[in-house]
């Protein structure tokens, strides 16, 4: 009988030890939070670099677009000025026409230019964030599970109080939702600077 008791005891002790956590994984748990902090300053700071880059992008494609709008109106000078010695009052007004009509196509062009270049800009800035958002959201799901390795209790106070999530499984389908529109967000990042730089 004995006997059965110390084993019943050695098999007890041999489960509570294969359940308890190894103080490595929580060490690791620990320090994945930290590794999140540090990916959010790195995120952070490539961020508004690529905003920094995207905006001098954005500042040569004006001065390339201003140029284009000045070479037009000079040729249009030159056209209306070449063209307008010895015709007829009719011819010249026929001419002014033509040359304020393609004026205002170029001005027009150049404003859409212009504003396609800040819409672009505006998205780069966007996407930037929504990366830092996912970066941040995944801290909060290691700062949940680091809390659960320690324990139950302290996972779900973590839960409720310091991430504001009723509940694990909020916080499963936040990272569930995140993870389409942060790839997108990506693949977006990476047309628009395309776009940027054509």
């Amino acid at each position: 009988m004995r006997t059965l008791r110390n084993i019943m005891a050695g098999a007890m002790l041999i489960a509570l030890s294969a359940c308890a956590t190894p103080p490595e994984v929580k060490q690791l748990s620990t320090a994945q939070i930290q590794y999140f902090g540090t990916a959010i300053e790195a995120v952070a700071t490539q961020s508004e670099a690529l905003v920094l880059a995207s905006t001098k992008i954005q500042k040569q494609a004006e001065e390339r677009i201003a140029k284009r709008e000045a070479d037009s109106k000079t040729q249009l000078v030159s056209l209306l000025s070449d063209s307008n010695k010895g015709d007829s009052a009719a011819e010249r007004k026929a001419l002014a026409e033509k040359v304020l009509k393609a004026s205002a196509s170029s001005t027009q062009s150049a404003a859409a230019a212009r504003a396609k270049l800040q819409q672009d800009l505006d998205a780069i800035k966007a996407k930037s964030e929504e990366l830092g958002q996912y970066i941040s959201t995944m801290k909060d799901v290691q700062i949940a599970l680091d809390a659960y390795i320690q324990s139950e209790k302290a996972g779900e106070k973590i839960v409720t109080s310091v991430l504001e999530q009723p509940s694990v499984s909020h916080l499963i389908t936040k990272v569930q939702k995140t993870i389409p529109r942060v790839t997108g967000a990506a693949n977006d990042l990476k047309v628009l600077l395309t776009g940027l730089d054509g």
